[in-house]
């Protein structure tokens, strides 16, 4: 609560200064994208990926002004076609997410540090479908709250790299098993993890960018809840830990 409590004073702080500007730049996303998850007996438990490419679109400001407290802020949501490697295969589905994270910055001549909050949203629209094995799929929804922590630091006029560490919060994992005849929807809390995220941006003209980036987030196995088939106690299931990883190219607009 006081981490929270922090952030939020140094961003209203900057809401209220007088005479500051709030450029919006949209961006546009393509990008590679994979999820792999791991249990000790079978280390190639689940592999998901992108078919071929994922897309987003979003919104952000990290401009900041010299020795001045500034709220930045990053969104963006993105979707696409999906592969499936585990209980035999499957294709032909689509994932969605969405990203969004608030931070509270100062500028240091060229670097400006900053902390923040950070929601992260997932869904993997599998339902109904079958694996090449004859397994019945089913939807999942991820929630992840985190913290970014890192830097901007600015080269030139032109030239910026952004980096940062996210430290997870709290995690639910919604497991949408009633898609499948008789059995019962499944929540597990994912209380361990972390993620980086590295940026790197070029300003082509005065309002159009380019830039490429690298996300990878490391979520540990998670708590186990009782799953119903019937209504009645069945089984005990999990979330096992897990791996995800994004990489690729963007442009952005500053209006």
């Amino acid at each position: 609560m006081r981490l929270i409590s922090f952030v939020l004073a140094l961003a209203a702080a900057s809401l209220i200064r007088p005479g500051v500007a709030w450029p919006v730049e949209a961006t546009l996303e393509v990008y590679y994208w994979s999820y792999e998850e791991f249990i000790e007996s079978d280390p190639d438990f689940v592999d998901e990926y992108s078919d071929p490419v994922f897309v987003s679109l979003g919104a952000r400001q990290w401009d900041t002004l010299l020795h001045t407290v500034r709220a930045l802020y990053t969104t963006e949501f993105g979707a696409g076609r999906v592969k499936y490697a585990g209980s035999g295969t499957l294709d032909g589905y689509y994932y969605y997410k969405f990203r969004g994270e608030a931070y509270a910055a100062y500028q240091f001549n060229d670097f400006s540090p900053f902390i923040g909050l950070g929601y992260r949203w997932l869904y993997d629209d599998g339902g109904g479908l079958t694996t090449s094995t004859g397994h019945s799929s089913y939807d999942r929804q991820s929630q992840y709250f985190y913290v970014p922590v890192g830097g901007i630091y600015r080269f030139t006029d032109d030239l910026l790299v952004k980096g940062q560490f996210n430290y997870l919060i709290y995690g639910l994992q919604t497991s949408y098993l009633s898609d499948i005849a008789g059995y019962s929807d499944i929540d597990n809390d994912q209380n361990e993890g972390w993620g980086v995220d590295l940026t790197i941006d070029y300003r082509v003209t005065k309002n159009i960018g380019v830039h490429t980036f690298f996300r990878y987030w490391d979520i540990s196995d998670s708590d186990w809840s009782q799953g119903l088939i019937n209504g009645q106690p069945a089984f005990l299931a999990m979330e096992p830990h897990n791996h995800t990883l994004e990489a690729g190219l963007g442009v952005s607009y500053k209006f």
